[in-house]
């Protein structure tokens, strides 16, 4: 089983995010998957609630079931993604859009609104990474603070790397901060 599940919302597989979130999975000293999204057929989320409906159950058949399966069996959580437009990636704004499914599968804790239903990942660790040219990351962040407390997933870092057009591999603070990122979500899970 996979304890400790990263995504990457970076379809550039040896970039930043992607190199970030290697450290961060590294530093858990947990059983780790690095998932990208660009590898899956993961759809836009249509907005029809279907899920209300059909107990979690989402009315588009792609690769999100399997995703959001890993999810569930996993400990730890930690998302990645580039800073674009100040916001996370389009890759990463349809997953968690479509992690709305989640809350209707009647696991987690039943936040007492029918319209809500229940917080899923609240037993779950998570972290984020961001990497950008220079600014604007905390805004990105928020994306991910937002899915946390709605969620339940226990948010308990993040690392916002501003690296220009230069790579990571030229900042060791923020590889530095990474396995720090690493450890602390390693310690939460166990």
């Amino acid at each position: 089983m996979t304890e400790v599940l990263g995504i990457c919302g970076s379809a550039r597989k040896k970039g930043n995010t992607a190199k970030l979130l290697e450290e961060v999975l590294r530093a858990t000293g947990m059983e780790s998957e690095l998932i990208f999204l660009s590898d899956l057929n993961v759809g836009f989320c249509l907005g029809c609630l279907s899920c209300v409906k059909n107990k979690g159950v989402c009315a588009k058949k792609d690769d999100m079931k399997a995703l959001v399966d890993k999810m569930l069996a996993a400990k730890a959580i930690v998302l990645g993604t580039p800073n674009y437009y100040y916001s996370i990636s389009g890759l990463m704004k349809n997953m968690i859009d479509r992690t709305i499914s989640t809350s209707y599968l009647g696991i987690g804790e039943y936040t007492g609104m029918d319209w809500h239903g229940w917080r899923p990942f609240v037993d779950k660790v998570g972290g984020a990474v961001i990497c950008q040219a220079a600014f604007g990351g905390e805004q990105a962040r928020g994306v991910f603070e937002c899915l946390a407390e709605y969620s339940g997933l226990n948010l308990v870092g993040s690392v916002i790397a501003s690296c220009g057009a230069q790579s990571v591999d030229d900042f060791p603070e923020y590889k530095e901060e990474a396995r720090k990122l690493g450890k602390k979500i390693g310690e939460e899970a166990k």
